[in-house]
């Protein structure tokens, strides 16, 4: 069952990148699999204590620079410029 769930995973991520390269730029996609690993990280703690994954401080100060620059990102443009 834990294969299967591993491929079905795997798929589906798949299927989800070629959406968003489909509608979306490759800034986009860069973001989307930074946070997909944030997410399976913080997952693993929770749903496979046996990994024994623990968050180091390197990899919180990751995660906060990832969330800092995706909502960055996501501001509307300040500059006044029309496009």
């Amino acid at each position: 069952p834990l294969v299967w769930g591993v491929i079905g995973q795997v798929g589906l991520g798949g299927l989800l990148v070629a959406l968003v390269v489909r509608y979306a730029d490759n800034i986009l996609k860069g973001f989307a699999t930074s946070l997909s690993i944030i997410a399976s990280g913080l997952l693993s703690i929770y749903l496979i204590p046996s990994l024994k994954f623990t968050p180091t401080p390197v990899w919180v100060a990751g995660t906060l620079l990832v969330l800092s620059a995706t909502v960055i990102y996501s501001l509307p443009d300040s500059s006044g410029a029309k496009e």
